[in-house]
């Protein structure tokens, strides 16, 4: 067992679950801990119940938490990076929260706030696809877009910090409304709440069993399982859902590659992870349709190699190097 001072936690903080995550040295998963995202609870509760799980975690390493070289958390909501706060978590029941003091108050030491998406793509930089590249991006489709920029070997956060957001990328002007506000953006065209709502519409009529038998017409429902069982079943309507996700997907990728000319793109997320090399090969034809061949060959397009362990260890990650432990 390796001595406390060699690992790091990272919590994974997203819509549905918390999940932290013990990383050794070398960003091995050594232990993990995970419960349901808390809601309904007062605000003032929620650095609570996520110090709990990191808590749980580290207990199952034998080591105390104070010894640990670092402690990452990263959360699926736009941050205020400087304060540490969350700007806007609704169904987490947060406002301007001071989440990076609570928790750092509550582990009695520093911890360092990340944002989900970007989290996620250094994770994969430093212990997954991505690692070795100097040039990157990710995009994590879930029941949102996300995404970041590696730019030097470095994750690139932009001047306010949101460098990334390829899920508000504009790509169908006067499209399908976003969460956001804004309408036609690729998170609008390819989420998987886009594409549950298009799902909900089709088992309504009829014409997806599979689907309606597991989810009913709930968007909330329409987990990425849920399409894959559908799709499973022989449902074409299901199977033509996914193929429009990662169709939007590839166009978004086209619009990486002109930007950044990167070496690498890696996909992540539920969706992605559910449908694997299908879904990668089809976001990948949908881009080269749309590039010149010369620039497209210049890209790889990769899929997550740490799955679910991305963002925590993105998040750990960033908590090192914040500490001065490098890349």
């Amino acid at each position: 067992m390796a001595h406390g001072k060699e690992y790091s936690l990272g919590i994974d903080i997203g819509g549905t679950k918390v999940l932290a995550t013990v990383f050794d040295e070398g960003m091995r998963p050594v232990a993990t801990s995970k419960e349901r995202t808390p809601t309904g609870h007062p605000a003032s509760e929620f650095a609570r119940m996520v110090h709990s799980v990191g808590e749980a975690a580290a207990r199952k390493t034998g080591m105390p938490l104070s010894g640990f070289r670092a402690i990452g958390a990263a959360v699926a909501a736009p941050l205020d990076r400087k304060r540490g706060y969350v700007i806007e978590a609704p169904n987490m029941g947060l406002s301007d929260y001071p989440l990076r003091d609570e928790l750092s108050r509550l582990f009695d030491r520093p911890v360092v706030l990340e944002n989900d998406a970007q989290a996620g793509v250094l994770g994969e930089l430093r212990a997954g696809a991505l690692k070795g590249c100097r040039t990157a991006a990710g995009l994590f489709i879930g029941t949102g877009i996300g995404g970041g920029i590696v730019i030097d070997g470095q994750l690139y956060r932009g001047s306010t910090g949101s460098a990334g957001e390829f899920g508000h990328m504009t790509l169908l002007e006067g499209g399908p409304s976003c969460g956001c506000g804004g309408y036609g953006h690729l998170e609008a065209l390819a989420s998987r709440t886009s594409m549950a709502k298009d799902a909900a519409a089709a088992a309504l009529a009829g014409k997806t069993p599979e689907a309606f038998a597991e989810a009913g017409t709930d968007l909330g429902k329409f987990r990425s399982s849920v399409f894959e069982k559908s799709v499973g079943a022989g449902e074409t309507v299901t199977r033509r859902i996914v193929e429009r996700s990662a169709l939007w997907v590839g166009v978004a990728l086209a619009n990486i590659v002109v930007a950044l000319n990167p070496e690498a793109i890696v996909l992540g997320g539920g969706v992605v992870m559910r449908f694997g090399e299908s879904y990668r090969r089809a976001a990948e034809r949908a881009m080269e349709e749309r590039l010149m061949p010369g620039l497209a060959a210049t890209v790889r397009i990769l899929l997550s190699v740490l799955g679910d362990d991305a963002v925590a260890a993105g998040a750990a990650a960033a908590a090192i190097e914040a500490e001065g432990g490098g890349a």
